[in-house]
């Protein structure tokens, strides 16, 4: 989160990993209350769930793989 040139905030959503950093989403110029607008879609939850379970299942394999 950074001000913004006199129109507000520009606000951006990081999921920070191990190996990478994804971008989730950008608000350029969010209004002050910014975090009043910041609400995720149920679709955006349902992906976020859907992305973390995968980043799971694929930590658990590699925890089973190096053990063998």
């Amino acid at each position: 989160m950074e001000p913004a040139s006199h129109t507000g905030w520009d606000v951006t959503a990081h999921l920070g990993l191990a190996t990478i950093e994804v971008h989730l989403a950008s608000w350029p110029a969010a209004p002050d209350d910014w975090p009043h607008l910041v609400r995720p879609t149920l679709l955006e939850v349902l992906g976020l769930c859907a992305a973390l379970s995968v980043a799971t299942a694929a930590l658990d394999l590699s925890n089973r793989l190096a053990h063998v």
